[in-house]
């Protein structure tokens, strides 16, 4: 139900509480005066089709179709019989016309139709002009005549000011949402909550009672993925998938211009095969623009569609409407437009992090792949331990990055063949931070920063550089830990070669709940006696590995 329906809705609520008021004035001052049988046949007349009145109109729905034409007659009705009481009826009854008033009052409040109520109060003073003729009591009956005048210019002004009020209240309502919009878009990290709340405010401005947001495809251009749906009636079904040209929210997308689709004569309309009886419907693409510069022609790019549906009203949305749903589109466009950019440019630029990070480990022969090696083992435990996506992308990034500070570290010391010296060591231990001063102006997120800067802590607080402990550490940064610590003793160093599988699995045991998280222990031992980590370490488990194995023992020797 839309917002002026929904006021008059009120305003006849409030007239049918109100009548029976009047009703009860009616029969005080027609008691004694009049026949009491026909008072009371009046009355209850009166009583019986206000509560027929009440009950038909009892639900919005059978209000919007029949109720307000059989309120504002029933009204009409109650306006006219106490002028009619006034003129036909005894002397005392004279002043009974004023209960007329009221009942014009609310048909401003109801119909905000000043047309309306000029011909009602016109239709009034008729009647009481033609009791001016008939009846000898001219004065009281001009009175009346004079009084209904007046309530009806009341009635008039009022209903004109509502009007009024009424459009300065919706464009000022409007005008919120263009700028809580704009405040969003511009504060709104999360873009998916972004076009959710853009999509509900949309809806409920308007008054319709679902819609959904499809954008296109990066992957393929072809197809529109179903981003956003919102219902104020609850659940319902919608399309996850949209063939570029197919349906209306296709077709809005493909050509780049608004429709309207409205259902006949209480029938419904097809759209994109969402699963509600449809009465009207109306797309607006996303299309952002760009401005050039001067003398250069706008570049427009349609990202998508924003599609409305109404299951009440078969009703095209008004001029101002539609502008509102362009503005909140376009709004809309630009934050998806520039947050597909940004995400292209970040991926671009982790790329470049990444092959930066697999040249340096390529300065030493010792660890190169170790970076790859630790971010795989990551997943898998991660996957393992039933890390959601997101986390699983941190722990990749971070991993893959986590020792890019060792930029800053001199070849003389990574590739040393022997055992670091204190200094060396000390030296060493500063490639954490250096990695985490190199990517903290990156906008990458906290969790894979501190990847970068915590790789090296340990659990009993004995780690570098921040000596961080227990619960200080999450769950992506102990299995960082243990991932990075297996990796470095089941592969060849300088200074020796190999770790007996038996040996590296028995550190690990004897620092779980002391430096490691002995569940990410168990999760790395589960997947070694699957077998699931031959693969990855090829190189090091298996006949080739056994020829490197035993030259480098001969070189040692």
């Amino acid at each position: 139900m839309k917002r002026e329906l929904q006021i008059s809705y009120a305003a006849d609520r409030l007239w049918l509480k109100a009548r029976w008021a009047l009703m009860l004035i009616w029969a005080l001052v027609a008691w004694g005066s009049t026949d009491e049988s026909l008072i009371f046949g009046g009355s209850l007349f009166g009583a019986l089709s206000g509560l027929v009145i009440q009950f038909l109109i009892r639900k919005p729905d059978a209000y919007r179709k029949f109720g307000t034409q059989l309120v504002s007659h029933s009204r009409f009705i109650d306006i006219l019989l106490p002028i009619v009481a006034t003129i036909y009826g005894p002397k005392d009854m004279a002043n009974v016309w004023m209960i007329s008033i009221p009942g014009i009052i609310f048909e401003s409040l109801s119909t905000r139709n000043a047309r309306r109520v000029t011909l009602i109060c016109v239709v009034a003073f008729a009647f009481t002009c033609y009791g001016v003729v008939l009846n000898e009591t001219w004065r009281s009956l001009l009175a009346s005549g004079f009084g209904i005048g007046f309530a009806g210019f009341g009635g008039i002004t009022l209903a004109r000011f509502q009007a009024k009020d009424r459009v300065l209240r919706d464009r000022d309502r409007r005008l919120s949402t263009l700028m809580n919009t704009s405040s969003n878009v511009a504060a709104s990290g999360d873009l998916r909550q972004l076009i959710q709340s853009t999509l509900k405010s949309a809806i409920q401005d308007v008054g319709a009672t679902a819609g959904m947001v499809v954008l296109t495809s990066e992957d393929d251009q072809g197809l529109l993925i179903t981003e956003a749906a919102f219902s104020q009636k609850g659940d319902f079904f919608f399309p996850m998938v949209i063939a570029m040209g197919e349906g209306i929210s296709g077709y809005v997308a493909k050509e780049g211009q608004p429709i309207t689709l409205t259902a006949k004569n209480g029938e419904t309309v097809e759209c994109d095969g969402i699963g509600l009886a449809i009465k009207s419907a109306v797309s607006v693409p996303l299309l952002n623009r760009e401005f050039r510069g001067v003398g250069m022609a706008i570049n427009e790019q349609i990202i998508g569609a924003m599609t409305i549906v109404n299951t009440e009203e078969a009703d095209a949305l008004e001029a101002e409407e539609l502008d509102l749903l362009q503005s909140l589109s376009s709004l809309l466009a630009n934050a998806i437009h520039n947050a597909r950019m940004e995400e292209r440019n970040r991926a671009t630029f982790l790329r470049t992090l990444e092959s930066l990070a697999t040249a340096l480990e390529a300065r030493d022969d010792y660890t190169r792949g170790h970076s790859q090696r630790v971010c795989d083992l990551s997943v898998m435990i991660g996957s393992k331990l039933g890390l959601l996506s997101d986390a699983l992308e941190e722990l990749r990034i971070g991993t893959i990055l986590h020792d890019i500070g060792k930029i800053g570290v001199p070849d003389a010391i990574l590739n040393k063949p022997g055992r670091l010296t204190n200094e060396e060591f000390e030296f060493m231990r500063t490639h954490p931070v250096i990695g985490y001063e190199i990517c903290r102006p990156l906008m990458l997120s906290d969790g894979v920063l501190m990847i970068i800067r915590n790789h090296h802590e340990k659990l009993d607080g004995s780690g570098y550089p921040d000596g961080l402990k227990g619960g200080e550490l999450p769950l992506s940064l102990r299995i960082v830990c243990v991932a990075d610590a297996f990796d470095a003793m089941s592969s060849r160093r300088p200074y020796r070669g190999v770790m007996d599988m038996s040996n590296v699995m028995g550190e690990l045991s004897k620092g779980a709940g002391v430096q490691f998280d002995s569940v990410v222990v168990e999760a790395l031992k589960e997947l070694l006696t699957a077998g699931e980590l031959d693969d990855l370490y090829s190189a090091y488990w298996g006949p080739k590995f056994d020829a490197q194995q035993a030259e480098w023992e001969e070189r040692a020797a």
